[in-house]
């Protein structure tokens, strides 16, 4: 078996030497310098996020960051019977100059878990997932419309 792998390993390079050169069209490094220099004009908010300033990835990636783990701690408390007042309680004395903000943050939070609770927990994953499925769909979609948008141009 290696044998014949090993042959037709051996053809295929013989056939590939024996080729040609295929010349490149003439146009074609205008054309990947024309595409080089309309990237590297572009905004740094329209590039990857790998291209943006480090200052800005690195706020960007805190908030994230900070962002999660208070959705994650927030979700676990309310399933466990926690009073988020109590949660904020805490986080207020640290920010007391931000206490009225952090009032009607609480508030809200508080009406949010009512509801939750209200709605029931098998409601709320079924929400979360029709939720995660559109939005797997708008991806998908603008993906698709990416394509085809670039494959005309």
């Amino acid at each position: 078996m290696e044998n014949r792998e090993k042959q037709l390993e051996e053809l295929i390079q013989r056939e590939l030497r024996d080729l040609p050169e295929v010349p490149a069209p003439a146009t074609l490094v205008h054309r990947v310098m024309l595409a080089v220099h309309e990237r590297a004009k572009q905004p740094w908010w329209k590039r990857s996020w790998l291209a943006w300033p480090a200052g800005i990835q690195l706020a960007s990636l805190v908030v994230l960051l900070v962002s999660a783990g208070m959705v994650s701690y927030l979700l676990g408390a309310a399933w466990d019977g926690v009073n988020v007042t109590s949660i904020w309680q805490r986080v207020s004395e640290s920010f007391a100059w931000l206490k009225p903000e952090w009032e009607i943050l609480a508030a809200l939070l508080n009406a949010v878990l009512l509801l939750i609770r209200a709605v029931g927990q098998q409601t709320l994953l079924i929400g979360a997932f029709v939720v995660t499925l559109a939005y797997l769909s708008f991806v998908a979609v603008g993906t698709l419309c990416v394509r085809v948008a670039l494959s005309r141009a």
